[in-house]
């Protein structure tokens, strides 16, 4: 998730970086143009289109980076969609084996306490007391 964030950020930065080298572009053209009115040596002209070209190839160079920035931060997005879903299966796994414990965990309780009512009630039919002397046995040495 890092990994994304920090790409998203690069490209948001590269992105800005592009939008100012074409302000920038288009600002010196405009400059040009308003020179071009008034007299304007060829060295001047040349030194402004040769800027110019730089800046060009600065934006298509920065074109590129974007490009390349945006193709890892898709593969970077791909995978974590699949981490997501990854992690959503396995809670969810884990819900169910959760649910089938505390089944068989209620399952089990209430299986010990039917052993232990058939426990109880044998030793009462038997006539047996609380430490499995019979009852008879107590009255008698009364």
């Amino acid at each position: 998730m890092l990994e994304f964030a920090d790409k998203k950020r690069n490209l948001a930065c590269e992105k800005e970086t592009l939008k100012k080298l074409r302000r920038g572009t288009a600002d010196l053209i405009f400059r040009l143009k308003k020179m071009g009115e008034s007299k304007l040596s060829a060295a001047d002209a040349s030194i402004y289109l040769s800027y110019i070209s730089h800046m060009k190839d600065e934006e298509n160079y920065r074109k590129k980076i974007i490009c390349q920035i945006g193709k890892e931060l898709e593969e970077k997005r791909t995978k974590l969609v699949n981490a997501s879903r990854k992690r959503r299966i396995l809670e969810i796994i884990k819900e169910k084996k959760l649910k089938e414990y505390r089944s068989s965990l209620t399952k089990r309780e209430q299986k010990e306490l039917d052993e232990a009512g058939i426990f109880r009630t044998g030793f009462r039919d038997r006539g047996l007391g609380v430490k499995g002397v019979k009852n008879e046995e107590v009255n008698n040495r009364l």
